[in-house]
């Protein structure tokens, strides 16, 4: 990649009954972009002729100027000032089928190619016809590809560009989002998810979003943003304004833990033979689908007599389950296992932990331990540490699924991923660092699985609940175990918005280079 300059065109949303006025708007905006010298430039989703376009046929009606009008408007201004384009439009198709897309036009405004929205949000449903496919341009400058809003919620598709060679993900989106006045809107999107999808795949994120309302319902939160390779927000727009932003790429070097594909075959397996699609039809009762949860920051060195003392405590405040952040061990600190295996027999409850070593070779392993039974589990993912070849099992217990994640596994959408399909409603990420993006990522790996994140690290612990929202969290440096209530009702159901289901609307057809 080389240094380049990027424009976001932040725009006025339109109701479909003023997509003249629209056009007008958003030429506007793509002048201000050229002449601002940008040589990569994004619309926002469906900025023309509007996202609520109510049917499959909106250029049928009256005073709407037509697609080719619009197409032909965006190549002429892509070719007027030598940069490439990334327009999100409604793209009408023989059939009559409507594709909610990502037009591409080339610096000479010839048409370069387009990406289809495949995770259709809500009432998307009614109307468009989801895409299959994750496609990568050559700038020559950089490699990008194209996400469109809701397109962000699921890992496997910014995944997929990342594999496909993309170097920037551009984000033509539509946050949707509410608050106590225009100026103060924002979204989980720009606030956690886009971060970790930048940090998770190496790769520069730049969102093109609307901002105003839409048919009288549809608030846009604004907020469009580059995000860098670490996760961190370089510059971001207003909620309650139209702007251009623009900004200066430049390549920069970012170190993400190493996949292992031969693990993830279940992001491909058909979602009718799927756990996690059976434990939704399953009924609940809600007086017993629930259980609470702690976590605890881990401490610098293993004491098992300090964890089996501080277990009987939190069981006795009436925690299900407790987490315990990564810590530092000898080489056979198992045998320390029985005084915990003790605890938990005696009390009952489940405690998970994990606990790094080094012998021949650092080793990261994690356990839950039941009172029936302990399950181990060596960390598959991680730099300079031996890894195991196993994925962690998920475990039924009588508050849940349970299943481990350990040390950098949480960094790897994946992992968490592959045991939420598995049919995990809890995931215990005992991790070792206090990593500068664990919040965002704990977040985003609850969201975008629909499960519970309980994710303990030295000196800090906090629990997501499956919308994302921090349930619970221990004050910095305090060292307080903290406990919320997992409802095992939220987890189950993997509804995000009417229509839109993380889980059964995933295609695990169009994943299979995440597999290979």
């Amino acid at each position: 990649m080389q240094p380049f300059r990027v424009a976001l065109c932040q725009v006025r949303a339109f109701d479909l009954e003023d997509a003249a006025s629209d056009l007008e708007n958003v030429a506007h905006a793509l002048d201000e972009a050229g002449a601002a010298g940008a040589q990569l430039v994004a619309l926002p989703e469906c900025s023309y002729p509007a996202y609520y376009v109510r049917d499959a046929n909106p250029y049928a009606r009256p005073g709407v100027p037509s697609f080719e009008s619009a197409r032909d408007l965006f190549a002429a201004k892509a070719k007027r000032y030598g940069y490439w384009l990334a327009a999100g439009i409604a793209v009408p198709h023989d059939g009559g089928t409507l594709t909610n897309s990502g037009l591409v036009f080339g610096p000479d405004g010839e048409s370069r190619g387009r990406y289809d929205k495949s995770f259709l949000w809500h009432f998307d449903n009614n109307w468009f016809t989801l895409g299959r496919s994750f496609p990568v341009f050559d700038a020559g400058f950089c490699r990008f590809g194209i996400l469109i809003c809701a397109d962000g919620r699921l890992p496997e598709i910014a995944r997929s560009l990342a594999v496909n060679g993309a170097e920037v993900i551009l984000d033509l989106t539509a946050w949707v989002s509410s608050g106590r006045s225009m100026s103060e809107l924002s979204t989980t999107q720009c606030e956690y998810l886009m971060p970790t999808r930048a940090a998770e795949n190496g790769v520069w994120v730049a969102a093109a979003d609307k901002w105003g309302t839409e048919d009288g319902s549809i608030v846009y939160a604004g907020r469009s943003c580059v995000i860098d390779p670490t996760g961190a927000t370089r510059v971001c727009a207003a909620s309650d304004r139209e702007a251009v932003v623009v900004f200066d790429v430049q390549p920069m070097a970012a170190e993400i833990v190493p996949r292992r594909p031969g693990l993830y075959g279940a992001l491909t397996r058909p979602t009718a033979d799927l756990p996690a699609t059976a434990a939704e039809d399953r009924p609940l009762i809600p007086s017993s689908a629930r259980g609470r949860v702690a976590v605890v920051p881990g401490a610098a060195t293993l004491d098992a007599a300090t964890i089996a003392a501080r277990f009987a405590g939190l069981r006795a405040k009436g925690a299900d389950l407790v987490v315990c952040g990564g810590t530092s061990g000898p080489e056979g600190w198992e045998v320390g296992l029985p005084l915990l295996e003790s605890a938990v027999k005696q009390h009952g409850g489940a405690l998970a932990l994990a606990v790094a070593t080094n012998g021949c070779m650092w080793r990261q392993s994690a356990v839950l331990v039941t009172p029936e039974h302990t399950y181990d589990h060596l960390a598959t993912h991680g730099r300079g540490i031996e890894l195991g070849e196993l994925n962690a099992p998920v475990v039924p217990t009588p508050f849940g699924h349970v299943a481990l994640v350990c040390g950098d596994e949480g960094l790897v959408p994946e992992v968490a991923r592959c045991l939420a399909l598995e049919g995990a409603d809890i995931l215990a990420w005992s991790a070792f660092e206090a990593r500068p993006m664990i919040e965002q990522v704990t977040r985003t790996r609850a969201d975008e699985n629909k499960v519970y994140v309980a994710s303990a690290w030295t000196g800090g612990a906090m629990v997501a609940s499956p919308d994302g929202a921090i349930a619970v969290m221990s004050p910095a440096g305090s060292g307080a175990a903290m406990t919320t209530t997992a409802n095992l009702a939220l987890s189950r159901s993997k509804e995000r918005a009417p229509g839109t289901n993380v889980i059964r609307d995933r295609i695990p057809e169009a994943y299979g280079a995440l597999t290979r």
